[in-house]
Protein backbone atom coordinates (compact mmCIF):
# COMPACT_ATOMS: atom_id res chain seq x y z
CA UNK A 1 0.00 0.00 0.00
CA UNK A 2 1.19 3.51 -0.72
CA UNK A 3 1.29 6.40 1.74
CA UNK A 4 -1.35 8.35 -0.20
CA UNK A 5 -3.79 5.42 0.02
CA UNK A 6 -3.23 5.09 3.77
CA UNK A 7 -3.85 8.82 4.23
CA UNK A 8 -7.23 8.54 2.45
CA UNK A 9 -8.27 5.56 4.59
CA UNK A 10 -7.29 7.38 7.78
CA UNK A 11 -9.27 10.49 6.82
CA UNK A 12 -12.34 8.39 6.00
CA UNK A 13 -11.99 6.74 9.43
CA UNK A 14 -12.26 10.10 11.21
CA UNK A 15 -8.60 11.11 11.54
CA UNK A 16 -7.86 14.76 10.79
CA UNK A 17 -4.67 16.67 10.11
CA UNK A 18 -3.44 18.20 13.35
CA UNK A 19 -0.20 19.71 12.04
CA UNK A 20 2.64 19.18 9.61
CA UNK A 21 5.96 17.81 10.79
CA UNK A 22 9.20 17.82 8.80
CA UNK A 23 8.68 14.58 6.87
CA UNK A 24 5.38 13.37 8.34
CA UNK A 25 1.89 14.74 8.86
CA UNK A 26 0.51 14.44 12.38
CA UNK A 27 -3.08 13.17 12.58
CA UNK A 28 -5.44 13.09 15.55
CA UNK A 29 -8.82 11.46 16.15
CA UNK A 30 -11.54 12.95 18.38
CA UNK A 31 -12.20 9.61 20.12
CA UNK A 32 -8.60 8.47 20.63
CA UNK A 33 -6.00 9.79 23.07
CA UNK A 34 -2.96 9.36 20.80
CA UNK A 35 -1.72 10.76 17.50
CA UNK A 36 -0.35 9.00 14.43
CA UNK A 37 2.30 10.09 11.95
CA UNK A 38 1.69 9.50 8.26
CA UNK A 39 4.65 10.03 5.97
CA UNK A 40 4.60 12.49 3.13
CA UNK A 41 6.13 9.93 0.74
CA UNK A 42 2.98 9.65 -1.37
CA UNK A 43 4.17 7.28 -4.12
CA UNK A 44 6.42 5.08 -1.99
CA UNK A 45 5.27 1.75 -0.63
CA UNK A 46 4.90 1.50 3.15
CA UNK A 47 7.22 -1.00 4.82
CA UNK A 48 5.45 -4.04 6.27
CA UNK A 49 6.13 -3.34 9.96
CA UNK A 50 5.15 0.30 9.70
CA UNK A 51 1.98 -0.61 7.83
CA UNK A 52 0.97 -3.17 10.48
CA UNK A 53 1.47 -0.67 13.29
CA UNK A 54 -0.50 2.10 11.56
CA UNK A 55 -3.23 -0.33 10.49
CA UNK A 56 -3.86 -1.25 14.16
CA UNK A 57 -3.79 2.37 15.29
CA UNK A 58 -6.16 3.59 12.57
CA UNK A 59 -8.51 0.67 13.12
CA UNK A 60 -9.09 -1.02 9.79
Amino acid sequence: MKWSELRRIAERSGWYLLRNGRKHDIYAHPDKDFIIEIGRHDKEEIKTGTFSKLKKQIGF
